[in-house]
């Protein structure tokens, strides 16, 4: 095994773009692969950490590790965890120390789940001015991921063409918005274990091997 797992961080400054759910279910399809994942937990709501615990109690389910480093040496902590194909990291909420040293963790990708509304994106600015600092330390991949997308409106292609300004890739890959999600977090489920044939499994199936594939 690797003693250089690949670190994908998911962060936003914003808070809310369901960047916990993506965390979860990448750890998740991972582990369905048989490959070593973890789950660090770097937002103080521990929204993956609570629902790692929800999944300890269905013994059906793969298992895999979670821990929570709330503080600011995540970048430093990271290279202890050697023994491990892949790190999930879901960081964010607001701009901290924290997030800043989740970001510098990224070995290679920063993924930033966005919603696809105007204010959602004016606020992910600020998560791009943070990865730029970062970036004077060390290279970093980043990509953008519109999350929560209603493909019943044009919402979601006026957001896509505002999230150019950026200037960062923005994976082909789109997260609709389904309530299934929320189903299946509370059951400690990742969507493809929840519904298997399902729209939302498919697309979190494509999340995973476009990352996979193309960034990693």
């Amino acid at each position: 095994m690797s003693k250089h797992p690949k670190v994908i961080v998911i962060a936003n400054s914003k808070g809310g773009p369901g960047k916990s759910t993506i965390a979860c279910n990448l750890a998740v399809e991972a582990s369905r692969e048989k490959k070593k994942a973890l789950l660090i937990d770097a937002d103080e709501q521990q929204s993956s950490l609570n629902f790692r615990s929800a999944r300890a109690e269905n013994e059906t389910l793969l298992q895999f590790q979670a821990v929570s480093i709330a503080k600011n040496t995540i970048h430093k902590d990271i290279g202890s965890f050697t023994d491990f194909d892949y790190v999930f990291i879901d960081a964010g909420g607001r701009d901290s120390a924290t997030l800043r040293s989740a970001i510098l963790s990224a070995r290679p990708l920063l993924l930033i789940p966005v919603l696809p509304s105007q204010y959602d994106i004016w606020a992910t600015a600020k998560t791009i001015e943070i990865l730029e600092e970062a970036r004077s330390f060390m290279p970093i991949k980043a990509v953008l991921l519109l999350n929560q997308v209603n493909r019943n409106t044009t919402i979601a292609k006026d957001a896509l063409d505002a999230l150019q300004e950026f200037k960062l890739p923005v994976l082909d890959t789109e997260i609709c918005q389904r309530i299934a999600f929320k189903r299946a977090i509370t059951e400690g489920k990742g969507i493809s274990e929840y519904e298997p044939a399902g729209k939302a499994a498919a697309e979190i199936k494509n999340l995973w091997k476009e990352v996979k594939e193309k960034w990693l």
